[in-house]
């Protein structure tokens, strides 16, 4: 049997019906009651029901081995892999992980057996719970504001017209005075948590009029002086979005926390006691520091209102909530921040905590399309601390949306792409390990694409760096007209020997496009050998290559060139052969302005045109 943790649900499972022998039913009994015990994750029913599921597919298979399986000890690396392929390729990531939940602490099987269940990589793919993008995140979160402000701006009239009927600013009481009726009305439900059903005149005269249909309803008065289960499901989305909380670890907060500031007028931070079960005994219990903005960006926000930068704080929200549900606590005698009337019958009752039908109606109400719930298209994760009885699972899930246009039209009100997307915000876990974190962005779509962005970047940056490196120094016409007059001190200047510089000022070491320091020592062939570079792929890269105003003509024409063959050639091939010394060559030439280029393009000579004509054929290099 398997029961919740909080007790409200419970299932026994019959292993006797599996048509395995007895003991791999024994075994699997086992297995399965480790796996959903009180030391796992599992602390609802429908995820034991997922388990479940996978050790139905692997006693289907093993109850068809031949020859028969009545051990676990006697199931092979064969019988695992077998398994697997009898499941459907979609489903197979699934199986695999419930088998690993399952079996994970096992020591009955073989070695070769476990390690076929445990090893390997699983199946990427792309999760189909994806994060609001801005534009679906600002649709919800209007609403979500939008709400909070109502019930806050509702709650404060409901309270300042109690406090103007108990100061005897309403009037006098009468029977067309509806001002002081309803604030009467508040009065009294304020006092006791309960409104007269009846008046005494109506009773009298055999009318059984309500009394509260005279002030707007019974429903009207109560959401006077405390928030609605729909309002408290606004703010349960605004602190998801806040802190990445789950829904049903929210839902389950206390009203009682610490204020370790003291309220004393420094950085407010209130700290939250709650319970995540999925994280195991030892894990589950934690606290959730509430932060509120820093004195700083509190400035840069503040306007006339508050609201500015009351939905960017944790904190606000919370505080704004504990003091629009201090009513219904006050008489239900709860404990939980999210409280709330259920009026009902003759006497009110109290609810606490929310679940995912608190959810759905929220989302009908708003013209939202409600999160799925059926195949793979189920978005309500099953141990996500939702509170679901099981009448209300089954009609759920056979419930249909309202029309054909709900069902596949409009913006879906999914908890868990909210919580994604403020994982990807924050770029850090919250409430859970960090390859769990990972997990969640490997199968986001936004978030892989915007990792290779960053990686994209990230190498065109290194690349850039690697070219400034080897980036060919520029000796200007200024630099020239200097070592004509002081060459030792130019020479200096440069790092170069003063009989180099001459050599290379004189045009005896250029090679086409640049001019070579060092001809004899050379980074292609080595020291001591004659330089075997290739005058338009290495030169353009060497060390020891020096450009110089005379070499402009040749290298604008040769780019001009290379910028033609891009053109004519297939571009894989134009990219294989001519890419890098057009991109160098490119840079070159960014060292000299429009002008200058311009007019070296008019002093291009036949001889250069033909010297360029050999370059780019690769006549040059033959030796």
């Amino acid at each position: 049997m398997v029961i919740e943790e909080k007790g409200r649900r419970s299932k026994v499972y019959d292993f006797t019906n599996l048509d395995v022998p007895t003991g791999i039913q024994r075994w699997l009994a086992r297995s399965f009651a480790r796996a959903t015990g009180p030391n796992s994750g599992v602390k609802r029913v429908r995820a034991a029901e997922s388990l479940w599921g996978g050790l139905l597919l692997l006693a289907g298979h093993l109850g068809k081995a031949d020859p028969p399986v009545h051990q676990p000890a006697h199931i092979t690396a064969v019988h695992i892999k077998e398994s697997f392929l009898a499941v459907p390729l979609g489903s197979k990531k699934a199986h695999v992980e419930r088998l690993r939940a399952i079996f994970r602490a096992d020591k009955e099987l073989s070695v070769e057996a476990r390690n076929a269940i445990l090893h390997g990589r699983l199946p990427t793919y792309e999760s189909k719970v994806q994060p609001y993008d801005h534009d679906e995140h600002q649709e919800l979160m209007t609403a979500v504001r939008h709400d909070i402000r109502a019930a806050r701006d509702r709650i404060h009239a409901g309270r300042e017209l109690l406090a103007a009927y108990r100061r005897g600013d309403l009037g006098t009481p009468g029977r067309h005075n509806s001002i002081e009726k309803r604030g009467r009305a508040l009065d009294l439900l304020d006092r006791t948590g309960d409104l007269p059903r009846y008046t005494e005149s109506s009773r009298y005269q055999g009318r059984r009029r309500r009394s509260a249909q005279d002030v707007g309803g019974v429903h009207d008065l109560y959401a006077w002086l405390t928030l609605t289960r729909a309002e408290m499901v606004a703010f349960a989305l605004m602190l998801i979005d806040l802190t990445g909380e789950n829904f049903g670890t929210i839902g389950e907060w206390p009203a009682a926390h610490f204020r370790p500031d003291g309220d004393l007028g420094g950085p407010a931070v209130a700290l939250v006691d709650e319970v995540k079960p999925r994280r195991g005994p030892s894990l589950e219990f934690m606290v959730t520091p509430l932060e509120d903005l820093p004195s700083s960006l509190v400035g840069v926000l503040q306007t006339g209102d508050d609201d500015k930068h009351l939905f960017r704080s944790a904190f606000r929200v919370y505080q704004l909530l504990l003091d629009l549900t201090g009513f219904a606590r006050r008489h239900s005698g709860e404990k939980h921040a999210f409280c709330y009337p259920r009026v009902r019958g003759r006497s009110p009752r109290w609810g606490c905590g929310l679940n995912r039908s608190a959810l759905v109606r929220w989302a009908k109400g708003h013209g939202f399309r409600p999160e799925a719930k059926s195949g793979d298209e189920t978005v309500a994760d099953t141990t996500d601390g939702s509170d679901v009885s099981a009448g209300e699972q089954a009609d759920e899930s056979t419930k249909q949306p309202e029309g054909e246009e709900a069902a596949n039209n409009g913006l879906s009100v999914n908890v868990h792409r909210l919580r994604r997307a403020f994982l990807e915000r924050g770029g850090k876990p919250v409430a859970h390990t960090r390859e769990t974190y990972h997990n969640y962005l490997r199968t986001s779509r936004s978030a892989v694409k915007r990792g290779r962005m960053i990686m994209r970047e990230t190498l065109t940056e290194e690349v850039t760096k690697a070219r400034a490196v080897q980036e060919i120094p520029v000796l200007t016409d200024e630099f020239l007209a200097r070592a004509v007059e002081h060459p030792e001190r130019a020479a200096a200047d440069i790092r170069m020997d003063t009989e180099v510089l001459a050599r290379l000022i004189s045009g005896e070491q250029d090679t086409v496009l640049v001019g070579c320091t060092q001809p004899a020592n050379s980074p292609v062939t080595g020291p001591g050998k004659p330089c075997g570079a290739s005058f338009l792929d290495d030169c353009l890269r060497c060390e020891n290559a020096r450009a110089l105003p005379r070499q402009l003509p040749v290298q604008v024409e040769t780019h001009r060139r290379l910028k033609d063959l891009q053109r004519d050639l297939d571009p894989r091939l134009w990219s294989h052969r001519y890419a890098e010394p057009f991109n160098r060559l490119s840079h070159l030439l960014g060292h000299y302005t429009s002008a200058e280029r311009a007019g070296a393009r008019d002093r291009v000579t036949d001889t250069e045109r033909a010297l360029v004509d050999d370059l780019i054929n690769g006549r040059m290099d033959l030796r």
